[in-house]
């Protein structure tokens, strides 16, 4: 980008890179390497323009207004989730509750496939599938965890989980049973 550009800019979010970081942008591709792993995302479709000057990374764009100001603050927030998550990795627990029916949830890693059965004594199991594959699933009991590097990926294996289980038309003090996210954070400090 010409400086030109930079200085025309309304808005401008920088993002300083951490150590053990390794970044690279291909125009609005933003390629993220760690010791975790490496996440790429690409940010095309915002519309904002993307510099990389040494180890600070600029959002930036040449538009007035609300909406581009929340857009250059929301890719700067999505990039630096990128270095935690090749950091540190993100962990989300949940945990499976029920008064009624004992529930059992199986995981099958192959195929992607989560199969809760006997949720509210019904007689088929509630399947639905992981569309991420980088995205780890771990069921202990009455214990689920989900782990990855990607923040956006681990948070909606976790809805995917609560809104499979989500009861409809009864009362929910008395019919608490499904599946709750207990604790998220980083996976490893």
């Amino acid at each position: 980008m010409s400086t030109s550009n930079i200085e025309s800019a309304v808005h401008v979010a920088t993002v300083k890179v951490p150590e053990n970081v390794k970044i690279s942008l291909q125009y609005s591709t933003v390629t993220v390497e760690g010791p975790l792993g490496r996440l790429s995302r690409d940010f095309s479709h915002t519309g904002l323009k993307l510099t990389l000057e040494g180890d600070v990374l600029k959002v930036f764009s040449v538009n007035k207004g609300r909406r581009f100001k929340a857009r250059v603050g929301t890719v700067a927030k999505l990039i630096k989730n990128m270095f935690e998550g090749v950091l540190h990795g993100y962990i989300v627990r949940l945990k499976i509750v029920y008064s009624h029916f004992p529930v059992t949830v199986k995981y099958d890693k192959p195929t992607g496939t989560v199969s809760i059965h006997n949720f509210m004594g019904e007689k088929s199991p509630r399947l639905f599938k992981i569309p991420f594959p980088n995205v780890d699933i771990h069921v202990s009991g009455q214990d689920i965890t989900v782990t990855g590097l990607d923040k956006n990926e681990v948070t909606q294996v976790a809805a995917m989980f609560e809104l499979a289980t989500k009861i409809k038309d009864k009362d929910p003090r008395v019919y608490i049973d499904g599946i709750y996210v207990v604790e998220k954070g980083l996976w490893r400090k």
